[in-house]
């Protein structure tokens, strides 16, 4: 599938509903929002829902305050973004009102089951880039608005360009977006550097717990220990990949327990391990470098299933 047929596709419609992810982060916020934007520019009226709020420092994004739990009903059209599996759109998309509607899927995971019925699927650092193709192919122009959702997005979703799938590429759409009006200094501090003292104690409390085991650092965030109103899996972003520094380790695994009875895992690997492969084994997707799943289950139960993979993994074992 190419950008210019998924193009074709939206402008059949009048009415979509755009999905971000569970937990969005900012390249599930920033892509979605960049495609409403697009179809406003184009007389087509579009509704962005996540399942879950927004982290409050994303909440600067343009748009971002027009997020819905659910569609009007009265959509045509709906688009899945940053999404490696049905699932990962959670409880908007299994709303009655949503089945029966062809579903464009929008992502970046080398992992992805093609899902949808028109699936643009490209092996990008982030699914900002592949937006910015259908968005080239709508020919929208690209404003400050736009801009800077989608380098939001390719900020939040490659650390700040220091992820491995970091290409030349990559770093061209960087520049275009700031060329464009996206301030790139404004954009790494609202989301690396205003984290609330809520979610630095939460930290504080995972890290004092942490362990290691034949490479794998590992540690979780217990339901209990999360502030009541709070996003547990919001509070743990970025975590993990703080995990990942520990240099006597060579993947990091954070699990995070969730009121539904789920237990959220968020995986990383140093260079020369794909944590992808343990993801996927466990129902879940996602990169080399970074990659996840929800596993029903105890947490411990859990945490050490996952754990034993981890190990083998690092071990060079075949999975």
């Amino acid at each position: 599938m190419t950008a210019q047929q998924i193009a074709t596709e939206i402008r059949r419609h009048r009415r979509a509903l755009i999905i971000s992810h569970v937990d969005p982060d900012g390249d599930t916020i920033g892509a979605s929002l960049v495609l409403a934007l697009a179809c406003g520019m184009l007389g087509i009226t579009a509704t962005v829902a996540c399942q879950d709020p927004l982290p409050e420092e994303l909440l600067f994004l343009p748009g971002a305050g027009e997020y819905h739990t659910q569609g009007t009903g009265q959509e045509s059209l709906v688009i899945g973004v940053d999404a490696s599996d049905a699932r990962r759109l959670g409880a908007v998309y299994r709303d009655g009102a949503v089945q029966g509607k062809p579903l464009v899927v929008i992502d970046h995971h080398i992992t992805n089951q093609g899902y949808g019925d028109l699936n643009l699927v490209l092996d990008t650092a982030s699914t900002a880039e592949v937006v910015l193709q259908v968005i080239d192919a709508l020919e929208v122009p690209l404003d400050r608005e736009i801009s800077t959702c989608l380098l939001t997005g390719l900020v939040t979703d490659t650390q700040a360009f220091r992820t491995s799938n970091v290409t030349a590429e990559a770093l061209g759409v960087a520049m275009r977006l700031v060329q464009a009006g996206a301030a790139l200094a404004d954009i790494t501090n609202q989301v690396f550097s205003r984290r609330s003292f809520a979610t630095l104690s939460l930290w504080g409390r995972a890290l004092a717990s942490a362990q290691l085991r034949d490479g794998v650092v590992w540690t979780e965030l217990p339901l209990a220990w999360v502030p009541e109103g709070s996003a547990n899996g919001q509070l743990g972003s970025g975590l993990a990949n703080m995990l990942n520094t520990a240099r006597e380790a060579s993947v990091a695994a954070l699990f995070t327990e969730q009121a539904d009875g789920l237990i959220d895992v968020s995986l990383r690997g140093k260079p020369g391990y794909d944590v992808s492969q343990v993801a996927v084994a466990f129902g879940g997707g996602g990169h080399a470098p970074a990659a996840g799943c929800q596993v029903s289950g105890e947490l411990a139960k859990v945490r050490e299933s996952i754990l034993e993979a981890l190990v083998h993994l690092v071990k060079g074992d075949v999975l």
